[in-house]
C-alpha cells in the first residue's frame, strides 16, 4: 500500500538530490570513472542530471529541471546507481566519503516527502542519506530553534 503525504505541503526551492563523493583525489573526471558512467548511453542524455565539482569532491546531481519532487529525484538517483552498487561499494572501501544529499531553501510551511519505496532503495544503496537546509539570499537568518529559549 503506497502512502501519500498527511498534507499538501509546499516544496523546498531550489530542491537537488545528489550522490556526493569526497576525499583527496576525488573530481568529476574521477567520479564519472568510478561510476562508469562515460560508458553508459543513456546519462549524457538527462536534462536536470550532472555532475559537479570543487576540490576534494564531486557530485552526482538529479535538479529542479528533471523533477521538482524529492521523491522523484531520490528514485532517478537510484536508478543511476543501484547498477553501480559495487562501484560504490569501492568508494567507501578505499576511504572515500559516500552520501545521498537532499537540499533545498526550506521555507516556512514548506515540506519533503519521500516514499517509503524511495527510502527502501536509498537504504539499499548503503550510504547515509542527510539533507541540507539552506536559506534564500537575502533573508534574515533565523535560528529555527529559537523558540526553545
Amino acid at each position: 500500500m503506497e502512502m501519500e503525504p498527511v498534507a499538501k505541503l509546499k516544496p523546498w526551492g531550489d530542491l537537488s538530490t545528489s550522490l556526493v563523493v569526497s576525499g583527496q583525489k576525488v573530481d568529476s573526471a574521477s567520479l564519472i570513472a568510478e561510476l562508469q558512467l562515460a560508458d553508459s548511453e543513456e546519462f549524457p542524455s538527462f536534462e536536470g542530471v550532472g555532475i559537479y565539482s570543487g576540490p576534494g569532491w564531486a557530485t552526482l546531481t538529479v535538479d529542479e529541471r528533471r523533477s521538482k519532487s524529492a521523491d522523484e529525484q531520490a528514485a532517478e538517483l537510484i536508478g543511476f546507481l543501484s547498477p553501480r552498487k559495487p562501484a560504490l561499494d569501492a568508494l567507501k572501501k578505499a576511504g572515500t566519503l559516500v552520501k545521498v544529499d537532499v537540499s533545498g531553501v526550506a521555507e516556512s510551511g514548506s515540506g519533503l516527502y519521500i516514499s517509503p519505496d524511495t527510502l527502501a532503495g536509498l537504504a539499499e544503496l548503503g550510504v547515509p542519506l542527510i539533507f541540507t537546509t539552506v536559506r534564500a539570499s537575502g533573508e534574515d537568518e533565523e535560528d529555527p530553534l529559537a523558540w526553545l529559549g
